[in-house]
């Protein structure tokens, strides 16, 4: 199975290799790099954990993340029932 990225000259590649291991060929340009399955899922994964932090800190720098309020953080909080341990 391959999918093409024209706008980003990528290319990915999913195939078996002859031990019947699932292999990933990413390709960008003319660089190839081939994963197993499961180092592709860490790979990409992390790329997307990374990227999410990267935009959550320039939207934050630029102002444009919602600011909580005290009262936001304190519905989020968990909840500690007072009392005698009885239930009352």
């Amino acid at each position: 199975m391959v999918y093409k990225f024209k706008k980003h000259d990528m290319t990915v590649t999913f195939a078996l290799r002859d031990d019947r291991k699932r292999i990933v060929q990413l390709a960008l340009g003319s660089e190839m790099r081939t994963f197993e399955l499961e180092e592709f899922t860490d790979f990409w994964l992390t790329m997307i954990e990374e990227g999410r932090k990267a935009t959550s800190a320039y939207l934050g720098s630029m102002g444009w993340l919602p600011r909580h309020t005290d009262k936001e953080d304190r519905l989020n909080r968990p909840r500690i029932r007072e009392g005698k341990g009885d239930g009352s």
